[in-house]
């Protein structure tokens, strides 16, 4: 059985930025920071290591790239 469990990655831009989730092989996610420049993405954990970048629009120069270890408790 795969668990997974979602958290909220949640980041500061510019007010009204549009923030881009970079997914290999798929479509990018997006979302626009609000007034206070805050944004959020919910995503789904696997088991071990889970790689995410996330970038202000199409600018690959303002790239972050995060870990998160899952490690489910049996």
């Amino acid at each position: 059985m795969v668990h997974h469990s979602p958290i909220d990655i949640r980041g500061l831009a510019q007010p009204g930025a549009t923030i881009t989730r970079d997914i290999p092989f798929w479509f990018d996610e997006h979302t626009t920071a609000d007034a206070e420049g805050r944004w959020s993405f919910t995503v789904r954990l696997s088991p071990g290591d889970n790689d995410f970048t996330f970038r202000v629009g199409d600018d690959r120069n303002t790239a972050v790239r995060i870990i998160v270890r899952y490690e489910p408790r049996p």
